[in-house]
């Protein structure tokens, strides 16, 4: 009966004590060691992000000014759908599972050894720190750590974003080019004063267009008047300067190469005086990257290299561009 009583009492002890070691594991989860409040509720109080790239050692921040439009620093203009989407991500971030105590000290190591520190801040005052790491092998989560005044997690756990199936970690990133605005120029037709297009590829095409009222227009090419000018389409010409982008900052070309470049005359100048400010563009023909210079001179059909007035080498559409350094063929009737 004793011998009964002690192996009734002897299970009762292993049950309780694996029932406490149960309800340890699961209760550590949630404690200051991992934690997982990553999200902010009221994002519309966020009024300043620094995001840090350790691999890239990079620093970037945006600020929202008194009129709630971001800027980087020294007032540059970042496009801000771009906040938008980080402010998404920060309202909608959700726990999506905790690292296997296997994997913890491997996932700290390799997430201390490249991440993007992004910092918040609400109201003037820093509220929260993600330390954005890899993502999982099924790419469905992200390793990150937070940090807050009062304390910092030792622990990484995984984390989504509700209505998100991927990582989180591209959508944080430091260098300026991405931020940057991509518009050039915008003048409405009533603004222009003079339109020039020095074309060298083919500088038959190149011509100049004098607006000396609202309907009256003096074209010349190559010091040459041009008479077969169809108006209408001289005027949906001139509309077509009310907006124009760049496609992206250039992330291909060397300083060197950049130099070589700008030591050319343009292929194409666009210079454009209009009634209270102007703007002048170079472009550079492209070559094709599918092909080698050494083999076969080829340039690329969909871009060009355009040079802003500040300097800055971007990325330029012949979609969006050609139309303005092509418009002799649209706006003057051709001789039969």
């Amino acid at each position: 009966m004793k011998k009964l009583i002690v192996i009734v009492v002897g299970i009762g002890l292993i049950i309780g004590l694996s029932i406490f070691a149960m309800n340890l594991k699961t209760g550590a989860k949630a404690t200051d060691t991992s934690l997982i409040a990553f999200a902010i509720e009221d994002t519309a109080a966020v009024d300043k992000i620094e995001i840090y790239d350790s691999y890239q050692d990079q620093l970037f921040t945006v600020t929202r000014n008194k009129d709630g439009v971001w800027e980087g620093p020294d007032g540059m203009c970042v496009q801000q759908g771009i906040v938008q989407m980080m402010l998404e991500t920060m309202h909608k971030v959700t726990l999506k599972g905790y690292v296997p105590n296997a994997a913890m000290e491997n996932m700290k190591k390799l997430l201390m050894a490249q991440h993007k520190e992004v910092k918040i801040y609400q109201d003037g005052k820093w509220v929260k720190t993600w330390y954005v790491g890899h993502s999982t092998q099924d790419h469905m989560g992200t390793h990150m750590l937070l940090e807050t005044p009062s304390m910092k997690s030792d622990n990484p756990v995984i984390m989504g974003m509700k209505g998100f199936y991927g990582i989180l970690e591209p959508r944080f990133f430091a260098d300026p080019r991405k931020f940057e605005c991509t518009h050039l120029f915008s003048f409405q037709r009533s603004e222009l004063k003079k339109v020039e297009v020095i074309n060298r590829v083919t500088p038959e095409n190149s011509f100049t267009i004098d607006i000396q009222g609202p309907d009256d227009y003096i074209v010349t090419s190559q010091g040459e008047r041009v008479d077969n000018v169809i108006k209408d389409n001289l005027v949906f010409y001139l509309n077509s300067f009310d907006k124009l982008h760049f496609n992206q900052p250039n992330y291909t070309l060397s300083q060197k190469e950049i130099d070589s470049m700008k030591a050319q005359a343009p292929d194409y100048e666009l210079n454009i005086e209009g009634r209270q400010s102007g703007y002048e563009l170079d472009l550079y023909r492209r070559l094709d990257p599918e092909y080698d210079p050494k083999d076969t001179i080829a340039y690329d059909l969909n871009y060009l290299w355009g040079v802003k007035e500040d300097g800055e080498l971007v990325r330029m559409q012949y979609f969006s561009v050609s139309p303005l350094i092509q418009g002799k063929t649209v706006f003057v009737e051709m001789e039969k």
